[in-house]
């Protein structure tokens, strides 16, 4: 329940009472009252119970949806999640006095209790999840390790030989783990994968496989997980790459020695970032950098091709 922060007074009593009573009431608001604590594990506000919530919102949501029912409208079962979802924000934003950024790192947070699916950096997982069994022995987290050191450089039969797999059952991994990735309605399987990519995850078998990094490779990797700016121009430059017909993981790694699996990795970390610290404007900020940084190069290769065919059209 909500917390109660604030006295009352009586009409009965004199003005210095009531200016007394005005200021203890005002020291009391001051020592009581903070900002909303948040769960750091749900984000709901701490001064409620999650099921007073729950009831709250079904509430809501039942009432909205018999009267819709009862004035002829037709509600499909789209239409009542629909409604779910907008009283859960509405209750949310009132029960917390928050801003939209708040609601949706809380949406994050519990996107698999109320949508069921999973959302980068929150990933809630059981052990009896089918998806999640081993291919083969091969855990989620070895198949990614291994599809890393691959995307890196490293030849997949040295892969196979530290696993002690054959080539053959590589191609199967490679098959199977995607295939539930495909089939999993819950994207639990595909973002956790994303999430071990972002950690970089390496298994002891795997410790010794190393591809060659220049040292200028090296201090551009340091230089994309801790600059945002940078690492957005650089993704800018790779799509413009990929739209004028070129390699663009590839083009990162011969203009800035990093390879797709690093690439790829922070990407990965700075997406779990804005996942868990959520903030519209920085959002903005940064995608309108990353378009504009896209444009850049994207004149810079038309003209090292010449230009682009419709450049010589006149209207």
């Amino acid at each position: 329940m909500f917390k109660n922060l604030f006295g009352s007074g009586t009409n009965e009593q004199s003005e210095d009472q009531n200016n007394q009573n005005q200021l203890s009431n005002e020291e009391d608001f001051e020592n009581e009252y903070q900002e909303t604590e948040y769960d750091p594990e749900t984000l709901h506000g701490t001064h409620y119970d999650v099921d007073d919530f729950d009831a709250e919102v079904a509430e809501r949501s039942e009432a909205w949806i018999q009267d819709e029912r009862d004035s002829g409208e037709e509600m499909d079962e789209k239409d009542v999640q629909n409604t779910y979802f907008n009283y859960r924000r509405e209750v949310y934003k009132e029960w917390n006095d928050c801003d939209s950024d708040q609601m949706i790192r809380w949406e994050n947070a519990n996107s698999m209790k109320y949508r069921g699916v999973q959302t980068s950096g929150f990933v809630k997982t059981t052990d009896d999840n089918p998806f999640l069994e081993p291919v083969h022995g091969i855990s989620l987290k070895e198949y990614t390790a291994m599809c890393i050191k691959m995307s890196s450089g490293v030849d997949y039969i040295d892969v196979c030989t530290a696993m002690g797999i054959e080539p053959v059952i590589w191609q199967e991994l490679n098959t199977i783990w995607p295939q539930r990735m495909a089939e999993d309605t819950s994207f639990t399987v595909s973002t956790l994968f994303g999430q071990y990519y972002a950690e970089n995850v390496v298994i002891p078998q795997l410790e010794n496989l190393q591809a060659a990094v220049s040292e200028g490779g090296a201090a551009n990797l340091e230089k994309i997980k801790t600059d945002r700016y940078f690492y957005e121009e650089l993704a800018g430059a790779r799509q413009a790459a990929y739209e004028y017909g070129m390699d663009g993981a590839q083009w990162i790694l011969d203009n800035y020695g990093i390879n797709l699996a690093d690439f790829q990795s922070v990407a990965m970390q700075w997406l779990t970032e804005q996942n868990q610290n959520w903030n519209s404007d920085d959002i903005m900020e940064f995608s309108n950098y990353q378009q504009g940084k896209q444009k850049e190069y994207a004149e810079k290769f038309a003209a090292e091709q010449g230009g682009n065919i419709a450049d010589d059209v006149i209207f």
